[in-house]
């Protein structure tokens, strides 16, 4: 699986964490593939963290935080192995477009006009 749809949750193994672990990523860009985490605990700037309320999506099965932070590039042989799991529905999108909306701190705004707009009409 090389490339990704949009809104959709992977699962990847990926060596961008200290240790190399799998984590939740949200497909926001398809080009140039953009994507955004979801993580057990805010990180530790505190800035850009949406929090997600369990079963928003069939992987989120306890409170976590969507980082908005910044945004992840994962290397091609990673999202070959990635498992892809199901849309994020509109009340999701409607949290990611909320909070850039907001303004956010971190992410340049270019990213999350692109992001915004990738996601306008879902919410």
């Amino acid at each position: 699986m090389a490339s990704c749809k949009l809104g959709h949750i992977y699962i990847v193994e990926t060596v961008l964490t200290k240790p190399p672990k799998a984590k939740f990523a949200v497909c926001v860009c398809i080009d140039p593939g953009y994507f955004l985490w979801v993580n057990s605990n805010p990180r530790p700037h505190g800035r850009d963290q949406v929090p997600l309320p369990a079963g928003c999506h069939e992987l989120v099965t306890k409170n976590c935080f969507l980082d908005l932070s910044r945004v992840v590039q994962h290397p091609t042989f990673e999202l070959e192995d990635a498992k892809e799991f199901a849309r994020i529905d509109q009340k999701f999108a409607g949290l990611i477009v909320a909070a850039i909306d907001a303004g956010l701190f971190l992410l340049p705004p270019s990213q999350g006009l692109l992001i915004r707009n990738n996601f306008d009409g879902w919410a």
